[in-house]
């Protein structure tokens, strides 16, 4: 069975709240309309939806704060075919915990996205991409060739005329893993359950790598 997926970080809870508690501060044309829910249609603890008024008009819509992430690669449609080479190859990743801070933000044209993103991206990050897409085409998927650019999505359906955010935000992130996404829609709403889940960790001699229980 085909799924359709990406690779990539999770926010931790607490982030996710604080990115939540900017987003209502700092955009505060953004206003609540229903709660978010998740791939079986329960309500999502602490994730809503909200659309930003303009002349009267809806023109936004918020991610709810559960989907927070930042994509390292989409996927698009896996193949049951492609999955376990897939897997097999994202084993083989070794990379370090990325650490980053989300204190800038911008507007998408295309995509008509507000988000949030690192002014400063951590070489590792950079790395780990690239070895995320390098397991992609083993397993035969094809994956975007743009310059990698991380940012975590706050708001859809947004247009120029936007009011901007009043402050930016400054929210420190530490990622110990990496994950395997599948991108759920139900009912109107989407969820992006973790499928497999992969450890970040640290440059280690093999002796401190056995005392910590890592080896």
């Amino acid at each position: 069975m085909n799924m359709r997926c990406f690779v990539g970080l999770d926010l931790s809870v607490r982030n996710k709240l604080a990115l939540d508690d900017w987003r209502r501060k700092a955009l505060p044309d953004l206003t609540p309309l229903a709660s978010g829910r998740d791939e079986r249609g329960q309500r999502e603890p602490g994730s809503y939806k909200k659309v930003a008024k303009t002349g009267g008009k809806k023109s936004a819509v918020a991610v709810p704060a559960a989907n927070f992430h930042l994509t390292l690669a989409f996927l698009g449609n896996v193949e049951a075919r492609q999955h376990e080479t897939l897997i097999n190859a994202l084993d083989d990743i070794q990379q370090t915990p990325v650490s980053l801070s989300l204190d800038s933000t911008g507007w998408w044209a295309g995509p008509k996205i507000l988000h949030c993103a690192p002014s400063n991206v951590p070489d590792n990050l950079i790395e780990l991409v690239r070895q995320v897409k390098k397991a992609a085409r083993a397993a035969g998927i094809q994956t975007e060739q743009r310059p990698y650019q991380p940012h975590v999505t706050i708001a859809r359906k947004a247009t120029d005329n936007m009011p901007p955010p009043l402050f930016t935000p400054q929210i420190e992130c530490h990622f110990t893993q990496f994950h395997l996404f599948e991108s759920f829609s139900s009912s109107g709403s989407v969820a992006y359950p973790i499928r497999k889940s992969w450890r970040l960790t640290e440059n280690l001699t093999v002796r401190e790598r056995l005392r910590r229980g890592l080896e």
